[in-house]
């Protein structure tokens, strides 16, 4: 595996609060691992919705180490500036503002596009990128967001959220998963971003197979890859003798990847994710929870309108999820 790990040190930033920006290659990848300076990293986290409301204070009593911020309208989302209302009316924090203050509670963020503006059907999730009628305008979209924040090395660009048919009859091929991530990755190199970049994997998030037929190719072509996987019903109704050995195959072939959402509830079925985490957890592999959200309602929110861990009818899921963000992190 080709890994450009760069050995510049480039002085320390200072974001908008005024933090310490860590130095720019404070965070890369080394193998199947993140590694911060010079040491592997696990971390331990979830997804969040501080684009409505920015301010990450509350996850300092789970330990949260890392944050992946839902960018609901990508198109209008300011990356830096004060708060704006949006075509629908709804407040958007800027950019810049939510990482601040994930900075001031020492937690590294992703930002992840999940939907194109305010109208229908601009969800990223399930599409073919190419085939979308934003599709030149998100490339623009994110070379500006990689030009402002490459000295920012706390903050990782997710280039899709969940591309392509959960079930492949939308003409699906690894050839063609290569070839987008390979565009968008590149329109971030290009801006000078040395950041780890986030690729999402096929089939919605969870088909890890197209990356032991060409995570390595797309490796060779760039540095600090981090792939992402989203661990429901194909991982999580799976047998543990099962989840164990494509766990196992991932790190023999030194794939390094973040399992950047799972939770116990996905397209109507209810799951268990205690096996999942325990594999995740004892091989030092990273992960993010769906979803640090005040609602008991609903059944992937970690916690209660009153801040308890939510454990209504979803396998425990707060309680199981907050164990699991205080354990000590493994090497």
């Amino acid at each position: 595996m080709c890994l450009l790990i760069s050995i510049l040190l480039f002085a320390c930033k200072k974001g908008s609060d005024g933090s310490n920006v860590a130095n720019s290659n404070s965070y890369h990848i080394v193998g199947k691992a993140i590694y911060y300076q010079d040491k592997p990293a696990q971390l331990i986290g979830c997804n969040a919705l501080h684009v409505f409301g920015a301010g990450s204070s509350d996850m300092r009593s789970w330990q949260i180490d890392i944050v992946r911020e839902f960018i609901g309208n990508v198109k209008e989302t300011p990356i830096s500036g004060g708060v704006i209302k949006d075509a629908a009316n709804t407040y958007l924090y800027a950019l810049q503002t939510i990482v601040d203050s994930n900075r001031l509670n020492h937690q590294v963020t992703i930002l992840c596009p999940f939907k194109w503006d305010t109208t229908a059907n601009t969800d990223f999730t399930g599409k073919w990128p190419s085939n979308t009628s934003w599709w030149t305008a998100y490339k623009q979209t994110l070379a500006q967001w990689a030009l402002y924040f490459k000295n920012q090395p706390d903050v990782w660009l997710e280039v899709w959220n969940e591309p392509y048919r959960y079930d492949r009859t939308d003409g699906y091929t690894d050839d063609i998963w290569l070839t987008h991530m390979n565009e968008l990755v590149g329109i971030i190199r290009n801006t000078g971003n040395n950041n780890i970049v986030v690729v999402p994997c096929a089939e919605q998030g969870q088909d890890e197979s197209v990356l032991l037929t060409k995570g390595q190719i797309l490796e060779t072509y760039y540095a600090d890859i981090l792939f992402d996987i989203h661990a429901y019903e194909k991982w999580l109704l799976a047998s543990n003798t099962a989840i164990g050995s494509r766990l196992q195959q991932l790190q023999q072939q030194n794939i390094p990847v973040i399992f950047g959402e799972t939770a116990p509830m996905n397209a109507g079925v209810l799951m268990p994710p205690a096996s999942f985490l325990d594999s995740i957890y004892t091989r030092g592999m990273s992960v993010c929870a769906w979803l640090w959200k005040y609602d008991e309602n609903d059944q992937d929110a970690l916690l209660t309108t009153t801040g308890k861990p939510n454990n209504n009818n979803n396998n425990q899921w707060g309680t199981l999820y907050n164990t699991l963000c205080l354990k000590p992190r493994k090497p």
